[in-house]
């Protein structure tokens, strides 16, 4: 910088270099807090029910709601109802969350050891399950964002506005 307020080719070259990190930062970072913050639609996940009173486990997910299962071996995909099973959500197997689906009903005994197809609405593992978490991650981007904007407009916030 020079006496009479212009901007030097270094200022010039420095901020360029760090907005266009903090871009690649910012494009990161709103990418894993939308992950974090968006459920999925699980649609015919195709799995083998277990024998009566037994468990099968969903690891990909750390949720399942509105959950519907079909028989998936014949063609007309019959819905079983939820009175044979038990959704149990954030359940710890293996050391990971996962969902435990556990046959309740001597009725489903036709479709232990059978294919069904599982689906409804699913939370990641990465899931942030606190409203407030959510919206404390949707401001980190907001923030950022303000962040790498200050610093292109540093060089002339310092000079005060002389060009």
């Amino acid at each position: 910088m020079n006496n009479k307020g212009q901007i030097g080719f270094s200022a010039i070259v420095i901020v360029f270099i760090a907005v266009v990190v903090g871009a690649i930062f910012l494009q990161t970072i709103a990418q894993n807090v939308g992950e974090t913050t968006s459920t999925d639609v699980l649609l015919n996940d195709t799995q083998t029910l277990a024998a009566n009173g037994s468990s099968i486990y969903l690891t990909n997910w750390r949720s399942l709601t509105d959950v519907v299962i079909k028989n998936a071996t014949n063609i007309s995909a019959v819905e079983i109802p939820s009175t044979n099973y038990t959704v149990t959500n954030n359940v710890v197997h293996n050391g990971a969350l996962a969902v435990q689906i556990t046959t309740t009903s001597a009725d489903t005994a036709p479709w232990a050891s059978h294919s069904v197809n599982i689906s409804g609405t699913v939370q990641p593992l990465t899931y942030i399950d606190s409203a407030g978490g959510r919206s404390m991650a949707s401001l980190i981007i907001i923030f950022f964002a303000l962040a790498v904007w200050i610093i292109a407009l540093y060089p002339t916030l310092k000079d005060k506005f002389n060009f």
